[in-house]
């Protein structure tokens, strides 16, 4: 679970906001929204939502946490290539940096970064396996010997392995190296973390041929979980078809080719591939009709997408970022999917950003520290601020104070 969040220079965020996911005294839905921490004692939420006008950043948040994400999980290989950074327009000569507290198999762990588009200047991994911060190690870079220094106060971490890791190139971390040698402690769970927990951010542009084929052995192993899902949305599906093919995509008529879930790099060689079809069996009063998954209303696409998301939680402890939560789905279908989140998160967490302000009305599925506001500033920069911070009541209506511009978040449109 992520604890807390900060970034700093990053796309449009240009000063350190933090994404902090420490619950306040406040006790309402505390079942499904808190999770408690025995050592250091911490009560983290489980569900953050992001509003705020349009261009306003809350996309770029959690683009800074799948960035981290795969700073750690996809590294570098050749130390020319650039690191992919993309600080704020007007402070690209400036460092960036990131921190993230986050809770693993029962310890909290602290890891900072600070870089530019070149290299890693400032790298550290603490612990608390006591209840009591530690440090594991540190990693400086010294332009003046144009070398790191190095600080190893993990005493399980042998000269061997200190040297494997410490000759790691510059445009990677040593929580992505660890990955190349045989470890077991601190840091290889750290990475652990950052592998298995996190999910990509998954956006309205998602690619859901891609994502359907990445998932469709679990889609099939599964099947009666999705089935379950698709019938509480109320789209008549009553079965899901799997079907595996071996297809020249070359007589395939372009017309056609959007029917299938295949390898799209072997489509352009127009070579025989191994593709699969996914479709839905639908039930209605005047009898049964198959549907191919990708001729389903985007509303029907997008929410089965989601709930592959949701099937993780099942397995292991995830962090879901989606983009645009509302994004074709009706309140009813957004409502079903928190609910069914609460139903199935045990540390998982769920953390989106949306326009749907109705959302904000329904005290069964948040609370005010759940919901952040992002507002632009007159440099054009990013302000995160929590709904607990400002004199917000629990009688309150949040829709009618977001709507009213009382809580932030609202755009100055001119006037027509």
């Amino acid at each position: 679970m992520i604890i807390s969040f900060s970034v700093e220079n990053f796309r449009s965020i240009r000063n350190k906001i933090c994404l902090d996911f420490r619950a306040t005294s406040d006790t309402h839905l505390e079942e499904h929204l808190v999770m408690e921490i025995p050592k250091p004692k911490l009560r983290i939420l489980k569900m953050a939502m992001i509003y705020g006008a349009n261009a306003s950043g809350k996309t770029n948040i959690l683009l800074a946490l799948d960035f981290l994400r795969n700073l750690v999980v996809s590294p570098q290989t050749n130390k020319n290539n650039p690191i992919g950074l993309s600080p704020f327009a007007l402070d690209t000569d400036k460092n960036s940096s990131f921190e993230i507290e986050f809770y693993h198999q029962g310890v909290c762990y602290v890891y900072e970064l600070v870089l530019n588009n070149d290299r890693i200047l400032k790298e550290s991994l603490s612990h608390y396996p006591k209840g009591f911060k530690a440090n594991v190690f540190h990693r400086q870079y010294d332009p003046a010997i144009d070398r790191y220094r190095y600080k190893w106060t993990d005493k399980s971490y042998k000269k061997v392995l200190r040297e494997n890791l410490q000759i790691v190139i510059g445009n990677q971390a040593i929580l992505a190296a660890i990955s190349g040698v045989e470890d077991h402690g601190a840091i290889q769970k750290a990475h652990e973390w950052f592998r298995l927990t996190q999910l990509p951010i998954f956006t309205p542009g998602t690619a859901l041929n891609k994502y359907y084929s990445a998932n469709y052995g679990n889609i099939q192993k599964n099947k009666d979980f999705y089935l379950s899902i698709l019938q509480m949305a109320d789209f008549h599906i009553r079965d899901i078809i799997f079907e595996e093919l071996i297809v020249l995509f070359s007589h395939v008529p372009d017309s056609l080719k959007h029917l299938f879930i295949a390898d799209f790099d072997e489509i352009k060689k127009g070579a025989n591939t191994h593709a699969k079809r996914m479709s839905f069996l639908h039930e209605v009063e005047d009898g049964d009709f198959i549907l191919n998954a990708f001729d389903e209303s985007m509303g029907t696409q997008r929410f089965f997408a989601l709930s592959i998301q949701l099937q993780a939680t099942l397995k292991m402890n995830t962090i879901i970022s989606i983009d645009e939560i509302d994004n074709s789905l009706h309140i009813d279908l957004l409502e079903l999917f928190i609910l069914l989140f609460f139903k199935h998160s045990k540390e998982s967490q769920l953390i989106f950003t949306s326009h749907n302000v109705t959302l904000l009305n329904q005290k069964h599925l948040l609370r005010r520290d759940t919901v952040f506001i992002t507002d632009r500033l007159p440099d054009g920069s990013t302000e995160l601020t929590n709904v607990s911070d400002y004199p917000v009541r629990k009688e309150h209506a949040l829709d009618k104070l977001f709507m009213k511009g009382q809580i932030g978040g609202k755009p100055d449109v001119g006037v027509v």
